[in-house]
């Protein structure tokens, strides 16, 4: 047990917890607020945190918070809509800080633990197990091929590390997931490793063509895919997409489910036309949107 707490006591001064501010006007405002709590991790002695996008999306201001109480100013070096990750920067150069490990090899069984904060000071761990690795969707048009499911459920805010019981990171902490079997939905750290070294030495990644975001919120249901919302102001808005419509395909190709949806919508790049077949009122209707870099709609 005291190796135990010897093992804990190495990782935790990694994690901070971060404080946003976002304007009311910023798009995503409405949705998140505009005042945010997350969590962090330490990666490097260059002060750069990752974090999940969606607890700094818009932060006109970013304070981040050691667990001795040590506070910094920092600033978003790039927020991943793909992934869902973000990586910050803040003046912090003696902390402790965690290793990255191999997030590839991992399978249900496999045992880890989850450090977050849940005050400016406060951390906590859980543990628990991998019990799926495979694709996740959600309704905001996001999708990972490959997430990790964990019943270790998230003490705090959002974008805490995912740790092995060999003391590396292996994934960033997105989501509680309600229902008969509560879990916690993992970024792998892959996704941040594949692009490291563009954010370190470009801030952004250069060998990627945005792909298409229209703004749409759709969820499965008797009916088909229902769109449930729309962002306003957002492409499908603009092109007269609205709430109720179900969505029937893209172009000749039949959605059979929101995987499908994305997968295909992806094919698309940002800026192309993107035709939605939908179904409103008994009647088809035909939609054509001017799909955009969702990343250059929320920035």
């Amino acid at each position: 047990m005291n190796g135990y707490y010897a093992f804990l006591e190495k990782m935790i001064p990694a994690t901070v917890n971060i404080h946003a501010v976002v304007p009311p006007s910023h798009p995503s405002a409405s949705i998140l607020g505009t005042e945010r709590a997350g969590s962090g991790t330490l990666i490097d002695a260059a002060g750069h945190i990752l974090t999940v996008g969606y607890v700094v999306m818009g932060a006109e201001q970013l304070l981040v918070t050691l667990q001795q109480g040590q506070q910094a100013p920092a600033r978003i070096v790039h927020i991943d809509f793909e992934s869902g990750l973000a990586l910050l920067q803040a003046d912090i150069y003696e902390a402790c800080r965690m290793p990255l490990g191999d997030s590839s090899a991992l399978q249900p069984g496999h045992m880890g633990l989850i450090l977050a904060a849940t005050d400016t000071t406060e951390r906590r761990v859980t543990e628990g197990f991998i019990t799926s690795v495979g694709a996740f969707d959600a309704y905001w048009e996001y999708m990972l091929e490959r997430a990790l499911l964990s019943t270790a459920v998230n003490p705090g805010f959002g974008g805490g590390a995912f740790v092995t019981l060999e003391g590396v990171m292996v994934g960033v902490v997105s989501l509680n997931l309600g229902g008969l079997k509560d879990s916690t939905m993992v970024i792998p750290v892959e996704y941040f490793l594949r692009i490291r070294e563009q954010l370190l030495t470009y801030g952004r990644v250069r060998n990627r063509v945005p792909r298409a975001w229209i703004g749409i919120y759709p969820m499965p249901s008797p009916r088909g895919l229902l769109i449930f919302g729309v962002t306003a102001d957002g492409p499908a808005d603009r092109a007269g997409v609205k709430p109720g419509d179900i969505i029937l395909s893209i172009s000749d190709h039949e959605v059979i489910d929101r995987l499908d949806l994305y997968r295909h919508l992806w094919q698309y790049q940002a800026g192309e036309e993107v035709i939605l077949i939908l179904m409103r009122e008994g009647m088809r209707h035909v939609i054509p949107i001017h799909s955009q870099d969702r990343a250059l709609f929320f920035q």
